[in-house]
């Protein structure tokens, strides 16, 4: 059986599941395929860096569920030159191909799922964009850096609702042995918000945020983004919402900062 029809096999299944059954088999059925691929990647990754690109990579960028366009070069190029920076030295990319769609699992979401793991792993990565819904699911991983060692309190604060904040709690939560026993069995404290809030993302397939008074510890962790020029330009995100958010381990951090700058003040 070829992998394509393996795919659909396991797609049939899984038609009439619920969101959360999607996502637990998501995890359950692809995740030695995911971690095996990831760690080829890594060398993949690097090895085209080292024998391809011969100008330094300025930052990596990787705008998920953005409605690919075949205008993503023209976004780089204009943010390096909105910045001051010479492409013709440096190099920034700005991929829109990535696409998760949990209700449609398939070989697009686990490729999609090993090229991010792969590259926040090779340190590659520097932004991480997506719709509400699957940036919210990658901050509850513990993937984003907290803004605030990149921007002061009154520019948060200047921000205002743009801003996203994410409660430690609910990343400890998400990392703990009674959010997998959650997911193993199905059953949650009733009494603890952060199960309450997963439970309730599971069944809908949307997450909803504590209102930042009632988080436990607030850490900013994304800029909301509903009206930019510099993406209407390329068509990405027509007419949806979308959060950007530096990832934790980039080595690139000046550069993203100006990059989530060029998004929202354009």
């Amino acid at each position: 059986m070829s992998i394509r029809e393996e795919v659909k096999q396991q797609q049939d299944k899984m038609k009439d599941k619920d969101f959360k059954a999607k996502w637990d088999y998501f995890w359950d059925y692809y995740k030695f395929h995911v971690m095996t691929v990831v760690v080829a990647l890594i060398f993949i990754i690097s090895g085209i860096k080292n024998m391809v690109n011969e100008k330094p990579t300025f930052l990596s960028v990787i705008l998920v569920n953005s409605t690919p366009a075949s205008l993503e070069n023209t976004m780089a190029e204009d943010f390096m030159e909105a910045i001051g920076v010479d492409p013709a030295e440096n190099v920034c990319f700005v991929d829109t191909t990535a696409v998760l769609n949990p209700d449609n699992i398939d070989q697009v979401a686990v490729a999609t799922t090993q090229k991010i793991t792969a590259n926040i792993a090779a340190k590659e990565l520097d932004v991480l964009g997506a719709d509400y819904n699957t940036f919210f699911q990658y901050a509850g991983q513990d993937v984003f850096a907290d803004l605030s060692a990149y921007y002061s309190k009154e520019d948060l604060e200047a921000m205002g609702d743009n801003v996203l904040y994410m409660d430690a709690g609910y990343i400890e939560y998400i990392a703990s042995d009674e959010y997998q026993a959650y997911l193993t069995n199905g059953t949650f404290d009733e009494n603890n918000k952060y199960a309450v809030l997963c439970d309730d993302a599971a069944k809908t397939g949307n997450y909803t945020n504590l209102p930042k008074e009632e988080m436990k510890n607030p850490v900013p962790v994304g800029i909301i983004i509903n009206n930019s020029k510099a993406y209407e330009k390329t068509g990405i995100y027509s007419g949806k919402t979308s959060v950007v958010g530096i990832i934790a381990n980039s080595t690139r951090t000046e550069a993203a900062v100006k990059f989530l700058d060029y998004i929202y003040q354009n």
